[in-house]
């Protein structure tokens, strides 16, 4: 699997209000080698502390409250620089488009494969960019 030789894991966040989906894309990075640190809501990610060193986030378009779209857009006013990678069930090319153009690093349609996303992720690491 992608990672597992790697001597530290990798920590991705995962923002995602189905507890199933959430869980099983923490087991799904836990078992690939990175290091999960799961959300319910972007409300809960930013009221994380904030002293992660993150790969990127993994978020979900539709969250309730503040949307995955929304997150991404606070998150750049911020400052802040962590690759998003958003998920969505939502085939509007719409939706595409905004996250695209708020500068997502993915947009992957669920389901994701571990394939998809593990090729992503290993994009991102800093190993791969010589």
């Amino acid at each position: 699997m992608p990672g597992v030789s790697e001597s530290s894991h990798a920590i991705v966040g995962v923002i995602e209000d189905d507890q199933r989906s959430r869980s099983a894309l923490g087991r799904l990075l836990w078992a690939g080698g990175y290091e999960p640190v799961l959300f319910d809501s972007a409300e809960t990610f930013i009221a994380s502390p904030s002293d992660y060193a993150w790969l990127c986030l993994i978020v979900d378009v539709h969250l309730p409250g503040m949307s995955g779209l929304d997150l991404q857009g606070r998150l750049l006013s911020e400052g802040a620089r962590v690759p998003i990678v958003m998920t969505t069930g939502d085939r509007a090319d719409s939706v595409r488009e905004r996250a695209e153009h708020a500068g997502c690093v993915a947009f992957l349609s669920k389901p994701v494969t571990p394939d998809t996303l593990f090729a992503v992720l290993e994009s991102l690491r800093p190993s791969a960019h010589p």
